[in-house]
């Protein structure tokens, strides 16, 4: 069984160490979203390990963002080689550990020298390569303001790439910026979702959209929603709050499980 709810401390704190892992475990929190960063040492796995908050996930989106960490359907070959080698040495250390889940997104149709389908057909490859022979299961993600942002065009996606340990995981605040209710892109993804990703996004006439990690009831979100978007799934708290992240984790949390 894996546990839930998890909490994301990196994206909480906005800092790569001297998280409240203690607090959060106090809270109720029951497990890790954490970046590839994270995962690749050891001290952050075995403080993880000592508090009983096993990581359940990791977020590996912060290392696909075009032209600055990386792409899988990026039109440039070494580049793109970059990135699946990277994030398919962090699977073969997930595999070891354990950890059961990691997410990732389509990157931006490359300007000028790529079509739609060719970036798709990246897409399907890497997945395919990047899952051969793992344990941990690969989890495509929408995400605003690239291509292929509906939940049926990753469902389809999926169904391309036809193996059983590329699955989808949802954040509720993408599905909100991609002009989507979340609970109908739970119904999209069907039997493909695995992973829900909890956050807040401001979504108002005349306001930008920002792909914000906003902590619940400080934008958008139907929290009623959110809850039973999460009913029989694993989850985490994806929200960012460096500030006051002990209040609002445990704000946020209270919103769902009350």
């Amino acid at each position: 069984m894996i546990p839930s709810p998890s909490i994301n401390p990196s994206v909480l704190t906005e800092a790569t160490c001297g998280w409240p892992l203690e607090e959060l475990s106090e809270m109720g929190y029951r497990g890790l979203e954490l970046t590839p960063a994270d995962v690749r040492g050891t001290s952050v796995l075995n403080l993880a390990t000592e508090l009983d908050l096993p990581v359940v996930c990791v977020n590996a989106i912060p290392s696909l963002i075009p032209y600055l960490t990386g792409s899988l359907n990026d039109a440039v070959a070494w580049r793109r080689r970059e990135t699946i080698d990277g994030l398919s040495n962090i699977l073969s250390r997930m595999d070891q550990e354990g950890i059961p889940f990691m997410v990732v997104a389509p990157g931006r149709v490359a300007q000028n020298y790529q079509t739609r389908e060719e970036a798709r057909q990246l897409l399907v490859s890497a997945l395919r390569e990047m899952a051969s022979g793992r344990s941990s299961e690969i989890l495509l993600e929408s995400m605003p303001f690239r291509p292929f942002d509906s939940s049926s065009e990753i469902r389809a996606i999926l169904q391309d790439v036809g193996l059983p340990n590329v699955g989808a995981a949802l954040d509720a605040g993408h599905a909100m910026l991609c002009g989507e209710d979340p609970e109908e892109s739970v119904k999209a993804l069907g039997a493909d979702l695995s992973y829900i990703q909890i956050r807040d996004v401001v979504l108002r006439p005349g306001r930008p959209l920002l792909d914000h990690h906003l902590p619940l009831g400080s934008g958008s979100a139907d929290i009623a929603k959110l809850k039973r978007l999460v009913s029989g799934l694993p989850w985490s708290m994806c929200i960012s709050a460096p500030r006051s992240p002990l209040r609002e984790a445990r704000r946020s949390l209270d919103s769902m499980i009350q």
